[in-house]
């Protein structure tokens, strides 16, 4: 395939990224689908994105009007108890990336503590 330069291109080199960002893309899509909160009146998980440090998820989750309840590995992943009606609209309005049932997200909230010898 020619790029009209002379210089050939491959298909992968041409089409590769836009097909890992859409892959990506839909894989964060169906898994915030499949974990989505069943209650609207239950706690959440809600995830912010990594570079924010966690003073700025606490902040978001304290305007939004939810309490945390559980912080994550780094403190952007957070469990919050809901205090109004809406919690996971307003949570997404002060910057949340994705909600989820905290069941769901329970993975993401701990290390693997290591085996206890008996």
């Amino acid at each position: 395939m020619s790029n009209g330069t002379g210089r050939s291109r491959s298909a992968l080199s041409t089409y590769g990224l836009p097909l890992l960002i859409t892959a990506s893309t839909l894989v964060v899509a169906a898994a915030g689908v499949l974990a989505a909160p069943l209650s609207p009146d239950s706690a959440v998980a809600a995830v912010f994105p990594p570079w924010w440090q966690r003073e700025q998820a606490a902040a978001a989750v304290a305007v939004a009007g939810g309490l945390i309840v559980r912080e994550g590995i780094n403190g952007t992943i957070v469990v919050v108890r809901p205090t109004g009606p809406l919690l996971a609209e307003r949570l997404r309005e002060q910057g949340a990336l994705l909600i989820v049932d905290p069941i769901a997200a329970s993975g993401c909230l701990t290390l693997l503590a290591p085996a206890q010898s008996s």
